[in-house]
């Protein structure tokens, strides 16, 4: 069975999806994981349990080569009454930075 240069495309471009839709479970499910331990250790709480992807690009890392950055934002609560938010960032398999933002001591 012979395939043509455009099967052999879409069938690229399929695999390409389908692997960056994988890698982006595991990214978000790393990212997860780092927030609610992060929010434990300050005291505070994940709130909804969930990170949101808000941005993806190619950046270079410390080696120069490219690799994927996502940025995620959650929610977290210090109080119980007020909901406030944090980012992280995760540069290819790395976290790179995790900020919350000012919130009151509960």
């Amino acid at each position: 069975m012979l395939y043509s240069l455009s099967d052999l495309f879409w069938l690229f471009l399929l695999a390409l999806v389908g692997w960056y839709l994988w890698n982006g479970m595991a990214a978000k499910e790393q990212v997860r994981r780092a927030a609610a331990r992060h929010c434990m250790q300050l005291g505070v709480q994940l709130l909804d349990d969930t990170v949101v992807l808000v941005r993806t690009r190619l950046r270079r890392d410390d080696r120069g080569q490219l690799r994927l950055q996502r940025n995620y934002e959650f929610e977290f609560t210090s109080t119980g009454e007020r909901r406030y938010s944090g980012v992280v960032t995760l540069h290819g398999q790395r976290i790179t930075q995790m900020q919350l933002s000012p919130h009151h001591l509960a």
